[in-house]
């Protein structure tokens, strides 16, 4: 099942739909770009994507489908993220990224060894730590993903 991104802004003062489309994959695993804007979102946006993938500079926002086949984890870097060598699917990023599982389930396994196992419906914000995906279920895994972009400082404590 492919996602379907439906865009409205604004156009001489009316709102219109900009966008109503079925999303097709990036040439990369799993994720299908839904919305982005590389810095700081003005209104109204056109909603265009751009075909390249990467993480947003800080206060960037990028929307995207993801998903995660049974069996698998998380360890394509799609070329935009460093993978621990050491322990496959470990990553992460200079962003703040809002999971919400649509299908299917999934586990969230941090660098400590705490595990947590997400159904659909549930949401997790992941706040550039160190993590990796799992797919133990029997249904493909999909996801809506918001990622901003964000710095990251020395501070250890939250």
């Amino acid at each position: 099942m492919s996602f379907r991104r439906v865009i409205a802004a604004e156009q001489n003062g009316t709102a219109v739909l900009v966008a109503d489309e079925k999303i097709e994959r990036i040439d990369t695993a799993g994720l299908d770009p839904i919305w982005r804007c590389d810095s700081v979102p003005e209104v109204p946006n056109s909603g265009d994507v751009a075909r390249t993938v990467g993480f947003p500079d800080p206060g960037g926002v990028w929307v995207i489908g993801w998903v995660l086949e049974p069996g698998r984890i998380g360890d394509n870097d799609n070329g935009i993220v460093a993978m621990d060598e050491h322990a496959p699917g470990f990553h992460r990023t200079n962003s703040v990224d809002v999971h919400v599982l649509l299908e299917g389930s999934l586990v969230l396994e941090l660098d400590d060894g705490v595990e947590v196992e997400l159904n659909a419906g549930d949401t997790v914000v992941v706040n550039g730590n160190k993590h990796r995906w799992h797919n133990r279920g029997e249904q493909t895994a999909r996801a809506i993903v918001t990622i901003c972009g964000a710095s990251r400082n020395d501070r250890q404590e939250i």
